[in-house]
């Protein structure tokens, strides 16, 4: 077995002699052989062994693995996390949220240590629990190609590979390994409970499955292979798709152009989709067919201002040309929203430029023209621009932020007062803008919500004699 895994280390995983490998050892046979496995052939090695916390004898568990380490002269190291907490916070499987636990604690040790690679000690069986786990629950193909042999970037590193040198050997063979070499793993009973989703795979589906095909295991093996092929192509064509539809992201967003995203196979929309969840939440693997055609319903749809949940705090959202996969209460706009610091009060006069945040600026100019006056008494408005009659109200204008009770006098509604907060709520002014969104006016009165409304009191007549041309614009930046 040492030269079958030497030569998938050299081959798949792409690791050289001499390297340090990072080894997550929870004890079980998989795990004791690898490490012994890679012991024997001369890597150095640093064993982690991660407490789910989960059963009474974990920590008990913890020192046999700390005791074996030791033994074999590997340095170790054991960490503790809550996986029950995690599981209640994330609403996430506890197996998921042990999965993400652990491998973002191998992960921390694996950069603490500078390690070339985290290996874990998935086997051939495992490849084909997880084949049949992603086929039940419906996938495509990235989860009827199993897991792979390295990973890198995965979504806890994008410098370390996650390696798995046993995923060609079958468990028959680990066994006889532990035997032949005396070693003494720890029983897991959670591995036996049949309330998990894999043990009942393992113990009461595989059996059924052998009465029909004997060799179903190498058979879905072969199957994982094929199709990890195919879908190495669709991924070219999905990084060419992210590429040309992306229009910006952040942190906690995405944003895409709708209409180009449209136009591509459905296929490499589901998978650019699949991308955008990933993006937000690396190393979640429940992602459901119903959860990437929800989305896609949503966008076939194309009405401004509709959203549809994802999965976990995930949403799509609609707007105009683009879409947006928001995290949380993300706002992909806030840093391009018009702003000005509350309590700060800038004198407009004409003709000006004001400097506000954001990049955004107010530019003030003085209509004489009486002709141009007259005409926009009837004109279309650019909702980022105003005309004035500044000779009707008091002197000097100013910009500011809103103030608690603010209120405007609509135009059209014959000057009907209406507080600002109300009117922010129904026009959908995100929240996070309201405090710091610009306003015009005189004295404690509201004249103008740019982007929104204009003030009764300000409407270009046929007496106006005095009139601003005011223009709320976002500077072209190189």
């Amino acid at each position: 077995m040492v030269n079958q895994v030497l030569s998938i280390l050299q081959q798949r995983c792409e690791i050289r002699a001499k390297n340090l490998l990072l080894v997550g050892l929870s004890g079980g046979p998989d795990s004791l052989c690898l490490l012994h496995v890679l012991w024997m052939a001369g890597y150095p090695l640093y064993a982690v062994h991660v407490n789910h916390q989960l059963r009474p004898e974990a920590d008990d568990e913890a020192q046999l693995v700390k005791d074996f380490s030791q033994q074999l002269g590997v340095e170790f190291v054991s960490c503790s996390v809550d996986v029950m907490g995690y599981s209640k916070k994330s609403s996430l499987s506890i197996e998921e949220a042990a999965r993400i636990l652990r491998y973002r604690s191998l992960f921390e040790q694996a950069q603490a240590v500078r390690a070339a690679a985290v290996a874990v000690a998935h086997t051939a069986d495992d490849q084909v629990e997880t084949i049949l786990m992603h086929l039940l629950r419906g996938t495509g193909l990235v989860g009827l190609g199993g897991m792979e042999y390295r990973i890198c970037p995965n979504p806890w590193s994008e410098e370390i590979p996650l390696i798995r040198p046993l995923l060609s050997t079958w468990r028959e063979e680990i066994q006889q390994y532990i035997a032949e070499n005396n070693l003494h793993p720890i029983t897991d009973r959670s591995n036996l409970d049949p309330l998990y989703f894999r043990n009942r795979l393992r113990q009461e589906l595989i059996p059924l499955l052998k009465d029909y095909n004997p060799s179903i295991g190498e058979s879905l093996l072969r199957m994982g292979q094929s199709l990890k092929d195919d879908y190495s192509v669709l991924q070219q064509l999905t990084d060419h798709a992210w590429e040309v539809n992306l229009v910006k992201q952040g942190e906690d967003y995405l944003t895409f152009r709708t209409s180009g995203v449209l136009e591509l196979p459905l296929a490499i929309q589901r998978y650019l989709l699949r991308r955008a969840i990933a993006y937000h939440l690396p190393g979640l693997r429940d992602v459901g067919f119903e959860c990437i055609e929800r989305g896609l319903i949503l966008l076939k749809g194309g009405m401004a201002g509709s959203q549809t949940d994802l999965i976990v705090r995930l949403r799509v959202v609609v707007e105009g040309e683009y879409f947006h996969v928001l995290h949380g209460q993300a706002d992909p706009h806030l840093g391009e929203y018009p702003a000005i610091k509350p309590g700060v009060v800038q004198v407009i006069t004409a003709p000006s430029v004001v400097e506000l945040a954001q990049g955004w600026q107010l530019q003030v100019e003085e209509v004489l023209d009486r002709t141009w006056i007259e005409a926009q008494c009837y004109a279309d408005q650019d909702l980022f621009q105003a005309r004035m009659d500044v000779g009707s109200v008091e002197q000097p204008l100013i910009i500011r932020a809103r103030r608690p009770g603010d209120r405007i006098r609509l135009l059209g509604l014959d000057g009907q007062v209406t507080k600002l907060s109300d009117l922010m709520i129904n026009l959908k002014l995100p929240q996070k803008a309201r405090t710091t969104w610009p306003l015009v006016c005189s004295g404690q009165e509201v004249l103008w919500v740019p982007g929104f409304r204009l003030s009764h009191l300000v409407r270009i007549r046929p007496e106006t004699k005095k009139a601003w041309q005011v223009k709320l614009i976002r500077r072209q930046t190189a």
